[in-house]
């Protein structure tokens, strides 16, 4: 079965963006993953991309979406210094809102307000 094509050539298909979102999140496996460390540019910047070949319903992307937001409620809210903000509207360029739980939770996708 051929894998779903993903028209940015930095990723060969969709399968490979989730699973990068996936490794985002979990590299190196300690208690404070890359992204939250030195990456978070690359989560915001990859979340655009998920978001731009409209995989937001994505089961696995709704899946590593609520595993992220529980971490940002955790621990810190990523480093966005360099992230390009292609949509600055979406809830993942208002984490530290989320965090403070000033962000309006009906922004949120309805599988992340049980999280807040």
């Amino acid at each position: 079965m051929d894998k779903e094509k993903n028209p940015n050539p930095q990723f060969s298909d969709i399968e490979d963006l989730i699973e990068e979102y996936d490794a985002l999140l979990s590299y190196p496996n300690t208690k404070y993953p890359y992204v939250f460390v030195y990456g978070g540019w690359m989560f915001y910047d990859l979340r655009d991309q998920i978001h731009e070949l409209g995989l937001d319903d994505h089961p696995e992307v709704k899946k590593l979406d609520r595993q992220f937001l529980k971490k940002v409620l955790e621990w810190v809210v990523p480093d966005d210094y360099k992230a390009k903000r292609k949509y600055p509207h979406m809830w993942w360029h208002h984490l530290e809102e989320i965090k403070r739980g000033t962000y309006p939770r009906e922004k949120l996708p309805e599988y992340l307000r049980g999280i807040c």
